[in-house]
């Protein structure tokens, strides 16, 4: 049984990951993501530790052009 995400050193928990909404654990990847438009992505997510599933939403900067 692995320790829960906050309660981890910060030297043990994985660099980039995000976290459960409902225990905490560490997410490495979704289970799905879908590109709404050229800023938008929105990514779904199942933790295996404790089964729930949640939906994130990317909001990307838009495109600068160079003056």
């Amino acid at each position: 049984m692995s320790l829960d995400t906050a309660t981890r050193p910060r030297s043990a928990r994985p660099r980039y990951f995000n976290p459960c909404a409902q225990c905490g654990e560490a997410l490495m990847a979704p289970d799905w993501s879908e590109h709404v438009n050229e800023r938008c992505v929105r990514h779904l997510w199942t933790c295996e530790s404790c089964g729930y599933h949640f939906e994130t939403t990317v909001f990307l900067e838009g495109s600068r052009k160079a003056s």
